[in-house]
């Protein structure tokens, strides 16, 4: 596919809003945690029989005391974030603050189930708020932080963390969101430093082990990276992520069989992880197992199936394996979720081309080449298609549209193309002397298919097929053109009624 973004290496983060609810809801239950539990009833006595009542005793009971009801509150608020309505949550945390409106832990567990239920700009409201009598308060500041981080706020979420610095150097949790602004910086060094600081002040501290992991990887260290993200595993063995981070590591060590069993233990881990799935089998296609690939995408999107990337691969994945109405049916998901992912509509158009689906991939050619105004190969091929559905008059318009301010000292050979579009004639010698001097190999067997593609739009398949024959011998197997090939040769086949 055209629109893949590359080798599983390359590391693509969730939409805002699923990052933000399940970060949201780890920051609640981790303040959550620090609130005492209610006590549990004492275990019944061991040994001996205890006498029953005959009849209930309805002694009235005590009225619960503050600390019981902010307990129970806090404990009513987590089973409301766990059956996902984390506004109700919200609520229930706003009238509890309300009745202890000096009680800073409840106002950020607050913030947190704000956070979670996508309320972004009332939690800094209610952070700001708070930073306002308590300006040295660590947690809100990590907090502020943090959302400015999801709001896109540079410049917010720098001015907390100076703040939280100069408030506590020290502080480990500080130290490791620098280390986390660095490494969304790719700062690689400063972030390495900013997490050893943290692990030296916390040497328990899975999350700056798993983040100085990660930095030492983006440096290309990756013994050192595997070495530190094994630490964060023993000190967190349950973080699916580390092992999904210290499969990178072994796998550009040549370690394929560890990276593999590093992915299967954090799906093992996170079953219901659709980004894992998805992980797994970007390493699954590299490492040519497509099958195994394409059950991990399937499992992927049937758990986020809002996520465009896994979209992206599989459609790759069936249009190499020649499945194009299914492959289509992917990329028609990528441009719904993701309108601006321009890479998309090449591959729609490409897969709508060798479908023979004209109009749509006319359209969607063009849709690319607005995206991209400088590939003029997508102008040319929205007008071969275009003229393919029938439509010779409205092909020859949008060429000579596109054809009249090209530069043609700098773009001749793309003029010259959409200029014979644009006239419909035999008269082909001056692209042809164009294509014989052209020095890039891939713009030359380009240009071979567009002209084939033009014979056939004037009818004159012997043509066509020279020039069809032509541009496959070069073997460009990396074109867009080279992926439209084969059901053009199929279609030029005697009996065909392409």
């Amino acid at each position: 596919m055209g629109s893949c973004p590359g080798k599983r290496d390359g590391i693509c983060k969730h939409p805002f809003p699923a990052a933000a609810a399940a970060i949201g809801a780890a920051i609640f239950v981790s303040l959550a945690a620090s609130c005492a539990g209610a006590p549990k009833p004492a275990p019944p006595a061991q040994g001996g029989s205890v006498e029953q009542p005959k009849e209930p005793h309805l002694a009235k009971q005590p009225e619960p005391s503050p600390e019981q009801r902010r307990i129970q509150g806090v404990q009513t608020a987590a089973e409301l974030l766990d059956k996902g309505d984390a506004a109700a949550a919200a609520d229930k945390l706003g009238e509890l603050s309300a009745a202890s409106p000096e009680d800073s832990g409840l106002k950020l567990i607050r913030v947190a189930a704000l956070v979670s239920a996508g309320e972004m700009d009332e939690a800094r409201k209610s952070v700001d708020a708070l930073l306002a009598s308590d300006p040295a308060n660590i947690r809100a500041l990590a907090m502020g932080a943090k959302i400015a981080r999801f709001a896109g706020d540079d410049a917010g979420r720098r001015s907390y963390l100076d703040r939280a610095i100069a408030a506590a150097p020290a502080d480990p949790s500080t130290l490791g969101a620098w280390g986390d602004y660095y490494l969304d910086a790719k700062a690689w060094p400063k972030a390495e430093e900013s997490y050893a600081k943290a692990l030296a002040e916390d040497p328990k501290s899975a999350d700056a082990a798993l983040g100085l992991g990660r930095a030492l990887y983006r440096e290309a260290k990756y013994p050192e990276a595997e070495a530190e993200l094994s630490a964060a595993i023993e000190l967190e063995p349950g973080s699916a992520l580390a092992y999904s981070d210290r499969s990178r590591a072994r796998y550009k060590q040549g370690k394929y069989k560890d990276a593999e069993a590093d992915l299967d233990m954090a799906v093992s881990k996170a079953p219901d992880s659709s980004w894992l799935y998805l992980d797994r089998g970007r390493y699954r296609l590299d490492m040519g197992e497509t099958a195994g690939a394409e059950a991990d995408f399937d499992k992927a999107i049937a758990l986020d199936p809002g996520y465009f990337l896994t979209y992206v691969y599989r459609g790759g994945l069936l249009e190499v394996a020649g499945k194009d109405e299914a492959a289509l049916d992917d990329y028609r998901q990528v441009i719904k979720i993701y309108p601006t992912y321009w890479y998309a509509f090449e591959s729609a158009a490409a897969a709508a081309f060798r479908l023979g689906i004209w109009s749509e991939s006319a359209a969607d050619f063009k849709r690319a080449f607005s995206s991209a105004p400088d590939r003029y190969e997508y102008a040319i091929a929205s007008a071969i298609a275009l003229w393919r559905s029938g439509d010779a008059k409205g092909a020859s318009a949008f060429a000579a549209a596109i054809a009249a301010p090209l530069d043609r000292d700098k773009y001749g050979i793309y003029w010259a193309m959409l200029r014979l579009i644009q006239d419909q004639t035999d008269a082909s010698s001056d692209l042809e002397l164009r294509i014989e001097a052209e020095k890039k190999l891939d713009l030359k067997s380009a240009m071979l298919f567009y002209l084939s593609e033009y014979w056939i739009c004037r009818g004159k398949s012997d043509l066509a097929a020279k020039y069809l024959s032509l541009a496959e011998d070069m073997k460009r197997v990396d074109t867009l053109e080279y992926r439209l090939l084969k059901a053009e040769r199929s279609r030029l086949e005697p009996g065909s009624d392409g």
